[in-house]
């Protein structure tokens, strides 16, 4: 995450957000990264490689779900943390293209933010030979919960 990425979030706000993202165990193992954050914003970004793929070389549909659930779960947080932060309630997505290309990018953000309820959305791109092209969208909803309580 480059500091012109942050600029507009307080920067005790930015590294709690980073804290928080590099705690994710199975983004961590695919070796995802926090590419942008903004307030109600959040781009993330995965490389391909063997662990994330399926049997026909592409990015399996379950790691473009996964992605797409954090980028629009961190965009929420952007305006939940350091108070709050959220836990997905139920999401939709329809992939819309194969998978196939050496990067995954994911950019979430709040399309209407509630005191218990947050629904966000976010676009899955594959980056294929240096294009980008949509490979899904998703629309979520998270539950709002304590900070405090996101540990247990």
């Amino acid at each position: 995450m480059n500091n012109q990425a942050t600029q507009s979030l307080d920067h005790k706000l930015a590294l709690s957000l980073l804290e928080s993202f590099n705690a994710q165990g199975a983004l961590m193992a695919w070796n995802a990264r926090l590419t942008s954050i903004t307030p109600g914003a959040c781009e993330i970004s995965l490389p391909f490689s063997d662990v994330v793929s399926q049997q026909h070389g592409y990015f399996h549909g379950g790691v473009i779900g996964t992605i797409a659930d954090a980028a629009g779960g961190y965009a929420a947080n952007t305006q939940l943390m350091p108070v709050s932060e959220c836990l997905t309630a139920e999401y939709k997505i329809n992939i819309v293209a194969p998978g196939k290309g050496d990067t995954l990018i994911a950019r979430g953000k709040v399309l209407k933010a509630g005191k218990t309820l947050v629904v966000s959305s976010a676009e899955v791109f594959v980056v294929h030979q240096g294009q980008e092209k949509l490979c899904a969208i998703m629309q979520q909803t998270l539950f709002v919960i304590p900070k405090a309580e996101s540990r247990m």
